[in-house]
């Protein structure tokens, strides 16, 4: 029983990551995007991904990027970790709480320029408010652009799940307790 335990709290928090993240930066039903996760603990990696979410209302103006914002929801109940009993363990009220908050919303703004990326693209640090299982926190991250046509960004935030009141906190007496933060990384297309 702790064991099961454990991985829940795993899946948990790199779910809490990712539907921070995929909130950020949903693509428009239909557009080209992704939103991925990755939780730990001492033993094990999990590797995750949003299936359903979508931007809700934005404003791209890659002539200012400080004054694009990009409004996003993200059905958390399309978590995928690639383990069905996983994934349900995460939309339960241990974690999630799929029932009573189902989705998470995500807005990016205040794109503020941070030089280029390894490949000489725009890269820019960004602000993301972020609604998840009731809390609502402000979050740093990055954004880079990666195309023009479509207008393409990729980007990257570290949630930290506890702060949301998802799952159980890390514990260093439990090997098999999951890391607090997060990374989430995103891609969209518009």
């Amino acid at each position: 029983m702790p064991r099961r335990i454990d991985r829940r709290t795993v899946l948990g928090a790199m779910l809490a990551v990712l539907l921070s993240a995929g909130a950020l930066m949903a693509a428009d039903p239909g557009a080209p995007g992704e939103i991925t996760f990755v939780g730990k603990n001492a033993f094990a990696t999990a590797n995750g991904t949003f299936h359903v979410w979508r931007i809700v209302d934005r404003s791209i103006d890659l002539d200012d990027p400080g004054a694009s914002w990009a409004a996003v929801e993200i059905d958390l109940a399309s978590v995928d970790t690639g383990i069905e009993r996983r994934d349900d363990h995460l939309r339960d009220p241990d974690f999630f709480e799929v029932e009573t908050w189902p989705l998470a919303r995500v807005r990016a703004h205040s794109l503020a320029s941070a030089d280029v990326d390894e490949e000489g693209r725009p890269r820019f640090a960004a602000r993301f408010d972020v609604d998840l299982h009731g809390v609502e926190k402000t979050l740093d991250g990055e954004v880079v652009l990666v195309g023009r046509d479509p207008v393409t960004f990729e980007g990257s935030l570290v949630v930290d799940r506890t702060a949301f009141g998802v799952g159980p906190p890390p514990s260093r007496w439990n090997p098999m307790s999951i890391d607090a933060e997060i990374p989430v990384r995103f891609q969209i297309a518009f």
